[in-house]
């Protein structure tokens, strides 16, 4: 059994930068070249002619990223006890603890997480493009009931638990609020956006990109309202606070701005037109707006755009990224699309995931793409898509000899009977058609995400298809088991239709049945998938679905672990159950695991962290107190000290999970 730790160790996300080369590239544009960093050096890209240098690496800039420097001048802001201060100098003194300018709220700053990473909680703000004048914002959190969390080993020692609270809204709460006002940096002056406070949960429109610059004297604002049911765009004149509503669209379930509510909205603005977002045909679409009115669509389609790449208003175009032109949904192509209609180009014609990034002047693609059996190959295209170069091919040669297979797609009916559902396989290294080989469902189910799309969220990669952070599945396979990852009916990419089928769920059980009904397919059409040994782990959304398929499916899933789980959505983050269960008046309660405790038939172990601000321990420990009551046998493991990641107790808390499975499905199946 050490051997099986050793080898699925080895294919923990930690080990890419060792095992994996060239998967992606990160072009620095210079004037007419751009550079990348390859193992033999910087490499030089000459687009004009496909001419290659290989040069000494260069020294960092150590100028760069420094506010107001596109105007010559620096800036530094700070926050101080609440209040505002540039370059020392205070700008704001009325600022008090839950009043506080520059800063998210608690739920959206997650501060004790934030703490045990050794990181500080900047101010939230955006520049003009001058550099001299900043936006930013007040939140209002006093009225926002709190959550106290007890830290029982406190660092350095002492005998006496320390208690944590932080202000958190769950669904039905009084919701913070937020204002914007604008700065000087030079002067001092403040103009405040002449907007009512604006309730939000978890994310300012700040932190996620929905207030943004339009030149030095017009800011354009983002807003949704509670439950998502409406997204409205505000106009403001920097120089008064004035600010103008030029349009909203509403919907009956969640109105989305981009294809991810956790991500930046695809609503770009120029002068009176504006670049939006909207799935009215049941597509996510981009339609140009003039004046506050829809003037043409700029794509349409049974597909949908996932993200834009390159905008360019003078030349009437956008390059952007779709989902549903290839031969799997969850594959991007890259487009290009004139901005007063006419149609789309496909730029990209291989049958591939494409990963682009253009060139500031819009000439240039750089297009990574890759397939989940096939590593990924970097080409430099010009403007019609035409390939000039390749300039680099992933090399996976360390991945593979560390016992990585890759994984195989499949696609199944859900559990309509009607419906396509996808999914990637993992087999063991080693694997034999022959044998027979426990199932374990990574999963995670929440609405708001795709587990088996390559994506990047708030600048984060995710790559399933290598070692998957988001779930280990590679580890998992080399443990011998044979992994599952897929999205049933309720997750994004597939349009308003698919995605709805979870609106209302009491649960957020996005698309559980459609696992249970594809796993099922797979174990018919392949003999070695043994249905009498499925497991199913997750974290976070996927810990709430691992309880609740050992608790609503007792016959099918054998074994779980579940870590640090959202189990009681009445008790969990107001944007979470709001958004997709709907706005108050609900009852959060419904369909509480609690009540289902003594279905308990199978082996679950549930892991959380003491200091857990995001899912916190109150969570977990419901369903625990349900469990005992109800006198069912299971497994616990509360972590000191760790949040919603386990940091210094990882590797402890990997190993124990790791036992758990393999003892349950593999010793004794």
């Amino acid at each position: 059994m050490n051997d099986r730790f050793r080898r699925a160790a080895a294919l923990l996300p930690d080990r890419e930068p060792d095992l994996v080369r060239l998967a992606t590239i990160t072009p620095v544009w210079e004037g007419d070249s751009f550079w990348y960093t390859a193992p033999e050096g910087r490499v030089r890209i000459f687009p004009e002619t496909g001419e290659r240098v290989t040069e000494p690496a260069g020294e960092p800039d150590e100028g760069a990223g420094v506010p107001g420097e596109a105007a010559g001048e620096r800036y530094a802001v700070a926050v101080r006890d609440g209040n505002l201060l540039v370059n020392g100098r205070p700008l704001t003194t009325d600022g008090v603890p839950g009043h506080a300018y520059g800063l998210p709220s608690d739920q959206g700053a997650m501060p004790i997480m934030a703490v045990q990473l050794g990181m500080d909680t900047p101010p939230e703000l955006a520049w003009a493009p001058g550099g001299r004048r900043f936006v930013t914002q007040r939140v209002d959190q006093r009225h926002v009931p709190t959550l106290t969390l007890t830290q029982s080993c406190p660092p350095g020692g002492g005998p006496r638990p320390l208690a944590h609270t932080r202000h958190y809204e769950m669904p039905g709460d009084p919701l913070p609020t937020v204002q914007h006002m604008i700065f000087d940096a030079a002067t001092g002056e403040r103009v405040d956006v002449d907007l009512p406070p604006l309730t939000f949960t978890h994310d300012t429109p700040l932190g996620i990109g929905r207030l943004w610059w339009c030149g030095d004297d017009t800011l354009w604002l983002l807003y949704g309202t509670r439950g998502a049911k409406a997204a409205r765009l505000y106009r403001i004149d920097a120089r008064t606070g004035h600010a103008e509503r030029v349009l909203e669209e509403k919907s009956e379930t969640v109105q989305l701005s981009g294809p991810l509510l956790v991500d930046a909205p695809l609503v770009r603005t120029h002068g009176d037109e504006v670049l939006w977002y909207s799935e009215r045909t049941g597509w996510g679409h981009l339609y140009r707006y003039v004046d506050g009115q829809v003037v043409n669509a700029v794509t349409e389609g049974e597909w949908m755009v996932r993200e834009i790449l390159h905008l360019d208003w003078t030349a009437r175009q956008v390059v952007f990224a779709s989902g549903g032109h290839g031969g799997n949904p969850y594959d991007r192509r890259i487009c290009r699309a004139g901005l007063d209609g006419g149609g789309v180009t496909v730029l990209t014609p291989e049958d591939a995931d494409h990963q682009g990034q253009v060139s500031p002047d819009g000439r240039w693609l750089i297009d990574t793409y890759a397939t989940p059996g096939t590593p990924a190959v970097t080409v430099l295209r010009d403007a019609s898509g035409a390939v000039v170069t390749e300039l680099a091919r992933a090399d996976l040669s360390a991945l593979i000899e560390a016992g990585w297979r890759a994984p195989e797609r499949f696609t199944a009916k859900a559990a309509d009977g009607v419906t396509d559902v996808h999914g990637l396989l993992y087999l063991p290294a080693g694997f034999d058609p022959d044998g027979s080989y426990p199932i374990v469902d990574s999963i995670y189910n929440g609405p708001q995400l795709a587990r088996q799309a390559r994506i990047t969220v708030r600048g984060y990669p995710i790559d399933p298809w290598l070692l998957d952070p988001a779930g280990h599945a590679p580890a998992l396979a080399a443990l011998g088991f044979a992994v599952v990852v897929m999205d049933g009916r309720g997750t994004p990419f597939r349009g308003k239709r698919f995605q709805d089928a979870s609106y209302g769920d009491p649960a957020c059980s996005a698309g559980l049945a459609d696992h249970v009904a594809a796993i099922g397919q797979l174990a018919a059409e392949r003999p070695y998938l043994d249905l009498t040994r499925v497991g199913v782990t997750g974290h976070s959304g996927g810990g709430a679905a691992t309880a609740r398929a050992l608790l609503t499916y007792p016959d099918f899933f054998h074994v779980g672990v579940a870590s640090a789980g959202d189990y009681e959505h009445d008790a969990y983050y107001a944007v979470w159950g709001e958004t997709y269960q709907g706005p108050p008046p609900q009852d959060y309660a419904a369909h509480s695991l609690a009540g289902l405790a003594g279905n308990l038939r199978g082996k679950l172990m549930i892991v959380f962290g003491e200091m857990d601000d995001n899912c916190h321990p109150g969570m977990s420990l419901r369903l625990i107190d349900a469990l005992i009551r109800a006198d069912a046998d299971f497994e616990m493991l509360m972590v000191p000290n760790a949040a919603h990641g386990y940091l210094h107790a990882e590797e402890y808390v990997q190993r124990r999970q790791w036992e758990f499975l393999t003892r349950h499905l593999l010793l004794e199946g």
